[in-house]
C-alpha cells in the first residue's frame, strides 16, 4: 500500500537481493497471471513482504523468467512461490480497491477523478478478489469504516486510528499454514500495520497541516499544524521502535523459510532504515522509489 516495508539493501548480499528481486517480480507476475496485465501496477513492496512471510518453511520457489512492461528488451526472472503469492495478489486487489474507493470520496479535486476512474476500472477485479478471499474482504471493509468514522471527528487517538489499520493486515494472517504461524503471525502483522500508519502520517504531517486533510498528529498532540517538537517526535520513535521490538520478538518464533536472510532484514534494519528517513523528512524519496525497475515511478 504505501511501501515502507522494504529492505536495507547495503546489508544484503548479491544473492540475496537478487532473490528479493524475483520475489517482487513474482508477485508482479502472480497479479498478472490473476487478474490481468493492468493488475501489476498496483505491486508495492508491503505485499512482497506479506507473501515471503507467508511461504511455507518447506516451500522451494520455482524460478522462472518472463517479460516485463518495464523492462521489454529482455527477460526478467521471477519467483514462482504457489499459495503464499496469489494471496498476497489478492489482498493487493483488495487493499487497493478500497484505498481507491477512499480517495474518490474523500481526497481533493485531482485527485477523486483519477481515484474514482481506477476504482472502477479495478471493479471487477475486487470482485474476483473478494470472493477468493471473503474474511479478509469483509475486515478491510469494517475496519477502514471504523476508520473513516474516526477521522470525520477529527479524533485525537493516534492508538485508535492506528488499532485499526493495524487490525486489517493482521486480518492477512489468515493466508499462513498452520494455527502456530497464524497466531505469531497475526502479532507481527499487527504491529507491522500499527507502524505503516504512524510513519505514514509523520511523512504526510507537513502537507497534511497545509491542506486540512485529517491527520491524528495535529489533533494528538494539538498542534495547529506547527511543526512537531522534538518531544513530540522522540516520543513518536519510542512508540515506533515499540512496535518494531513486537515484531521482532514475534518472528524470532516462527519456523524460518527460504527467505528469512531477506525477512531479518527488513525488520531489524529496513525498519529502522525507513523510521529514520522519514523522520529526515525525506519520505518522498521512499514513495518515488516504490519499485525496484528503474525507470518506473511508484507502482
Amino acid at each position: 500500500m504505501f511501501g515502507y516495508v522494504r529492505p536495507y539493501k547495503p546489508e544484503l548480499k548479491v544473492k540475496e537481493y537478487e532473490m528479493f528481486r524475483a520475489a517482487y517480480c513474482g508477485l508482479c507476475w502472480a497479479l498478472k497471471e490473476k487478474y490481468g496485465g493492468i493488475a501489476r501496477y498496483i505491486i508495492n513492496y508491503d505485499l512482497t513482504f506479506l507473501a515471503m512471510l507467508l511461504t511455507h518453511e518447506e516451500c522451494s520457489p520455482e524460478i522462472c523468467s518472463g517479460r516485463c512492461p518495464a523492462s521489454p528488451c529482455r527477460k526478467k526472472q521471477y519467483l514462482k512461490s504457489g499459495q503464499a503469492f496469489e494471496f498476497a495478489a489478492d489482498c493487493s486487489i483488495i487493499l487497493t480497491w478500497w484505498k481507491l474507493k477512499d480517495a474518490a470520496q474523500d481526497g481533493g479535486i485531482k485527485e477523486k477523478l483519477p481515484a474514482a476512474l481506477a476504482a472502477a476500472v479495478l471493479k471487477g477485479k475486487y470482485k474476483k478478489a473478494e470472493k477468493a478471499q471473503p474474511e479478509f474482504a469483509a475486515t478491510v471493509s469494517r475496519l477502514l469504516a471504523e476508520l473513516s468514522a474516526l477521522e470525520k471527528a477529527n479524533n485525537p487517538s493516534l492508538d485508535a486510528a492506528a488499532d485499526k489499520f493495524a487490525g486489517i493486515l493482521e486480518a492477512a494472517a489468515a493466508g499462513a499454514d498452520t494455527d502456530s504461524d497464524r497466531r505469531i503471525l497475526a502479532q507481527m502483522l499487527y504491529h507491522l500495520g500499527r507502524y505503516i500508519y504512524i510513519i505514514d502520517a509523520v511523512d504526510d504531517y507537513p502537507d497534511d497541516s497545509k491542506s486540512g486533510n485529517y491527520n491524528p498528529l495535529i489533533y494528538r498532540f494539538e498542534t495547529g499544524g506547527a511543526a512537531l517538537t522534538e518531544e513530540q517526535r522522540e516520543t513518536l520513535k519510542i512508540t515506533l521502535r515499540h512496535s518494531e521490538g513486537l515484531i521482532s520478538s514475534a518472528y524470532e518464533l516462527k519456523n524460518k523459510n527460504v527467505y528469512d536472510a531477506i525477512i531479518s532484514n527488513i525488520i531489524y534494519l529496513g525498519l529502522e532504515n525507513v523510521r529514520e528517513t522519514v523522520f529526515q523528512g525525506k519520505g518522498a524519496e521512499l514513495k518515488y522509489t516504490n519499485t525496484i525497475h528503474q525507470g518506473v515511478r511508484n507502482k
